[in-house]
């Protein structure tokens, strides 16, 4: 067996054993990576950005985007990302929320 007219395989059982685990070695490397990157970015958190207008509230902008969850925890949330400890907002402030 000739290979590209340069190299000649001496023994053919050989070369298709390591044609095999070559292959094999690839495809698990791949897969690998593949479900490496699924998993982080399934744990990646991500966050909106609103600015504050007059008359918002924590309590109003959490109910936006509480969803099923207790409205207390979101704003709890949303107050320690924003370093928020008396639960003021003025009108400008961006806030991060938290989507997920």
């Amino acid at each position: 067996m000739v290979i590209l007219n340069k190299y000649r395989v001496t023994n053919v059982k050989r070369f298709r054993r390591f044609i095999f685990f070559t292959v094999l070695l690839l495809s698990i490397i791949i897969l690998t990576s593949i479900l490496t990157i699924n998993a982080y970015s399934k744990d990646m958190p991500q966050f909106d950005y609103i600015t504050v207008n007059k008359g918002d509230t924590l309590w109003t902008i959490a109910k936006n985007y509480t969803g099923s969850k207790d409205i207390r925890e979101t704003i709890y949330i949303i107050s320690k990302l924003n370093n928020i400890h008396n639960a003021t907002i003025q009108p400008g402030d961006i806030i991060k929320i938290p989507l997920n």
